[in-house]
């Protein structure tokens, strides 16, 4: 039974390790992103359907649009909308942002 568990454990690992070598954030060309305040951020948070929604993590600035149900308003998720979430993303394992959202912005404080 122990060995079983181990595998599946590298199996996992592996997987993880794969994901995300091979599957990078997506972004647009540097000298094209736009720099928002806290401030700013804040109209993104999906209380407009006619905004997109964003999220700030460790310095960038994530469409998360295409998540627009885990992130709109009574969405599981729009506590992170609109703001920047790096601590709470942090504890709960954000890299899946990095991976499946495109950096649009950076964070300036």
């Amino acid at each position: 039974m122990k060995k079983i568990g181990l595998i599946l454990l590298v199996l996992i690992l592996t997987f993880n390790i794969f994901f995300l070598i091979f599957f990078k954030s997506k972004s647009v060309l540097p000298e094209n992103l736009k720099t928002f305040t806290t401030e700013e951020l804040k109209k993104y948070n999906g209380s407009n359907d006619n905004l997109p929604i964003y999220i700030a993590y460790n310095g960038n600035v994530y469409d998360v649009s295409k998540g627009k149900e885990f992130y709109k308003i009574g969405g599981p998720y729009h506590d992170l909308a609109g703001k920047d979430s790096t601590t709470e993303l942090n504890l709960a394992g954000g890299g899946i942002i990095k991976v499946k959202y495109t950096i649009i912005g950076r964070l300036v404080k």
